[in-house]
């Protein structure tokens, strides 16, 4: 339990942490009220069954006397208002106390999950690499809603749930000791034992149940991913069945917790009640008088009506706790477990100005290798890119060509070596700086469900959007007059789900303009066209050689006639250069690239 609240502490923020513990201090004293209004019972059936307290009793009497009452029949009702004035007070703050817990544990729906959001998107491009997106969304969208429910929340009734049964046993053990003790034990062991039974179970099915929601997620995205495969093939049925057992799974997991959960609940009403009848029984073999008798077994038998909901819900929620608990342990995961600075850049993109490239880029020694593997993808590179320029990379399928893309726009860090911009190193702290000044055009280019206005800026905010440079990237990308002519709504055209209601050219044509939107003064394309058709591949080619005088560009390359007119080609195998010049020279003087060039052709 204490490792379960120290993670949820660390969920939390300074300021959240400091309202939890005005939480505890406002449900402390909604307990006390409570228990004062039970408590309060006692003297008023104590009055009913003997008046005469009036006169025996200091304090009675002198209220009465005070009060300046002339019946003790009025007197009586008197005690009984103050009685219910005091319970409906008690009540009322048990709601607002509800109130405040329910509103802060459900905002914690927002706070942990924007929080744990952003804790994904600032870990390191390849960090990406290892994860599988669909179960970051589940925990962001799905695993932060249940453990806020399943941990947070029953963690906050156990303490308020706690705070009142604790200072109900006390009174209970002012008035009658031996009584309160025997009734304590009998209800905390009769709980314990049954916890004990369940516990195994509980934390099995919970473990089971966070599994079955990844792989319900991952059904429901890779059918909806690969919606137009599947309508294809006919395997509607397939995906559904696959959807279905653990989504059957999750379901009965999470009913068979809430059936132990709440269970208990009608045994302990049997034990309750026969506990009642014991009390009467052992107050009335005690040889009392039954008018002192009836004030003790109100006051149990109301305070059993108070405690037995309270070591219910303790009991629910400590049940509930251990079913959600993987969970948490998941967020707590992967909130924390990135400590390292090398996995959190400690740098800030509005921090650094633009790092342009006046004179070359260099890499000097560049060694990468990925996680897991010893075999390095990149071994010792040195080359030299002069500015405005154009550059390729080109080599078989794994050679390292998109890693080298992926080092030069700073999203891998090299194992060994640097990189210059005009003799500049860059490192963490001027990174964003080196990143602003970049376009990328990737094979696949990633369209918002949104305008063409949106996806051109792709993150800029609406009031900053400047139309003037939408409007001229998408004419240098050649889809300016497709846009205007051809689109119902022009630039404000919602273009569907991955750019769904767009050609492959059209999308590449957007994503060329979504580069330039920035006027980078490098512009990096990661075989930008090697998915399109020859015509197609001619077009886009077109929009890039409008901006290729006034660019640098690095090209990896699949298709060679793509890089015909670049200043450097450089010829890559197992990570090293093997050749480098202009396409006639390496024509002539490399084997390697003639091989490729007379494959290319035979295709």
């Amino acid at each position: 339990m204490a490792n379960i609240f120290k993670k949820v502490l660390k969920l939390l923020d300074e300021r959240e942490r400091k309202r939890l513990y005005m939480l505890f201090g406002a449900m402390t004293i909604s307990a006390l009220i409570e228990v004062a209004g039970i408590v309060s019972i006692l003297p008023f059936l104590a009055l009913i069954t003997n008046p005469t307290l009036i006169n025996d009793n200091r304090f009675l009497n002198w209220l009465y006397i005070t009060l300046n009452f002339q019946s003790s029949n009025r007197f009586l009702i008197f005690i009984g208002i103050m009685v219910l004035l005091i319970l409906i007070v008690s009540n009322i703050l048990v709601i607002l106390t509800m109130w405040g817990v329910s509103r802060f544990t459900n905002m914690r729906n927002f706070t942990i999950a924007r929080r744990l959001l952003s804790r994904y998107l600032h870990q390191p491009y390849i960090f990406f690499l290892n994860k599988n997106t669909i179960e970051l969304g589940k925990n962001i969208l799905s695993e932060v809603t249940i453990v806020t429910s399943g941990v947070l929340i029953p963690l906050m009734q156990i303490i308020s749930s706690g705070i009142i049964a604790l200072f109900i046993f006390a009174m209970l053990m002012v008035v009658e000791p031996l009584l309160a003790l025997s009734v304590m034990v009998i209800l905390g062991v009769a709980y314990i034992f049954i916890y004990r039974i369940v516990k195994k179970k509980v934390s099995n099915i919970g473990k089971r149940r966070f599994n079955a929601n990844i792989e319900l997620h991952k059904a429901v995205y890779e059918a909806f991913g690969g919606i137009k495969q599947l309508k294809l093939l006919g395997f509607e049925e397939v995906f559904i069945n696959r959807y279905s057992k653990p989504s059957s799974e999750y379901a009965r997991d999470t009913a068979t917790n809430q059936i132990i959960s709440g269970t208990p609940r009608y045994i302990m009403e049997v034990v309750a009640i026969g506990g009642i009848i014991s009390v009467v029984l052992y107050l009335l073999a005690s040889a009392r008088g039954f008018q002192d008798v009836l004030p003790i077994i109100g006051l149990f038998a109301f305070a059993a009506y108070r405690i037995m909901p309270a070591l219910q819900n303790i009991y629910a929620s400590i049940t509930t706790m251990r079913f959600y608990v993987h969970g948490l342990d998941v967020l707590y995961r992967d909130m924390y477990a990135f400590e390292d600075k090398s996995y959190t850049p400690a740098y800030s993109k509005k921090k650094f100005p633009p790092l342009n490239l006046q004179k070359e880029l260099r890499l000097e020694g560049i060694t990468f290798s990925y996680p897991g593997t010893s075999k390095p993808v990149i071994d010792n590179l040195n080359i030299k890119i002069d500015s405005n320029t154009s550059v390729a990379f080109v080599g078989k399928t794994g050679v390292g060509k998109t890693t080298i893309a992926d080092i030069i726009l700073g999203l891998l860090r090299p194992c060994n070596g640097r990189m210059l911009v005009d003799g500049v190193e860059i490192t963490d702290n001027n990174l964003s700086g080196w990143q602003k000044n970049l376009g990328y055009i990737p094979q696949d280019i990633y369209l918002l469900d949104d305008t063409v206005t949106r996806n051109i800026a792709f993150g800029v905010p609406d009031e900053n959007i400047d139309m003037n440079i939408i409007k001229s990237t998408a004419q240098i990308a050649n889809i300016h007059n497709f846009v205007t002519e051809e689109l119902p709504n022009g630039y404000q055209t919602v273009v569907g789900e991955r750019g769904i209601r767009l050609s492959g050219g059209q999308r590449q044509r957007i994503g060329i303009a979504r580069a330039l939107y920035h006027n980078p003064g490098v512009l990096v394309l990661d075989e930008a066209t090697s998915a399109l058709d020859g015509t197609t591949e001619k077009e886009v080619f077109e929009a890039i050689n409008n901006i290729s005088r006034t660019r640098t560009m690095i090209i990896i390359a699949h298709r060679l006639t793509t890089i015909r007119s670049c200043d450097v080609i450089y010829v890559l195998k197992y990570g090293k250069i093997v050749g480098q010049g202009k396409y006639e020279e390496l024509m002539e003087s490399n084997t390697e690239f003639r091989k490729m060039a007379k494959a290319h052709l035979l295709k």
